[in-house]
């Protein structure tokens, strides 16, 4: 018995979807009451630490990519032909990309200076990649022998789903999404009364208040 199988799949961008920041922006300034004031308290700092929590566990940038994967399979015993089956299907996968808040996000106020302040915001990562199910179109389906079940079409996918992820990121995704995070965590800083804002990195345990 010979057995061989083939699998294709081929991927393009068709979108891309950025958090709407002014949008949020409106909504913070209602959570912070529009007090214009920058905070002078460990309770105030903590508030807004959690306020931008809240916020950044949306994702800040999206890729969608479509797609196209074919399954082909031919088993032949004796020389004979006994299984022959093949699909070809599109489907749209969607790649989003925020902020690791496992380190937290940690704001250290400038005691000499009460609108300075600095951020220790984590670095961005894949949140999620999600297929769109609703989206597959068939264009060939064959099955002589034997049906394609939706174990090798799982398979598929799994497959598809980390090759896009690494794709998503090889075009920049991480960093739209950091940059995006960084406006979100700039105008609601700004809001609050910050004037002068810097971003550092994270560190491993969260930072020292």
């Amino acid at each position: 018995m010979m057995v061989s199988t083939r699998r294709i799949t081929r991927a393009y961008s068709v979108g891309v979807i950025r958090l709407r920041i002014p949008a949020i922006l409106l909504m913070l300034a209602a959570m912070l009451g529009g007090s214009g004031c920058a905070p002078v308290t460990d309770v105030e700092v903590v508030r807004l630490e959690r306020q931008l929590e809240s916020v950044l566990e949306l994702h800040t940038y999206e890729h969608i990519y479509r797609d196209l994967v074919y399954f082909g399979e031919q088993r032949t015993f004796l020389f004979i032909k006994t299984v022959d089956r093949a699909v070809l299907f599109s489907v749209d996968i969607r790649v989003r990309a925020g902020i690791d808040l496992s380190q937290g996000v940690r704001l250290e106020v400038d005691r000499t200076a009460a609108d300075r302040v600095t951020v220790r915001l984590p670095e961005a990562t894949i949140l999620s990649v999600d297929t769109d199910e609703t989206t597959i179109r068939e264009y060939f389906l064959r099955e002589q022998g034997a049906r394609i079940g939706l174990l090798e079409i799982s398979g598929q996918l799994k497959g598809a789903k980390e090759r896009i992820a690494a794709e998503a990121i090889e075009r920049g995704i991480l960093a739209e999404a950091q940059a995006n995070a960084r406006r979100l965590v700039r105008g609601l800083l700004e809001m609050a009364g910050f004037r002068e804002i810097e971003f550092v990195p994270a560190v491993a345990d969260g930072g020292a208040r």
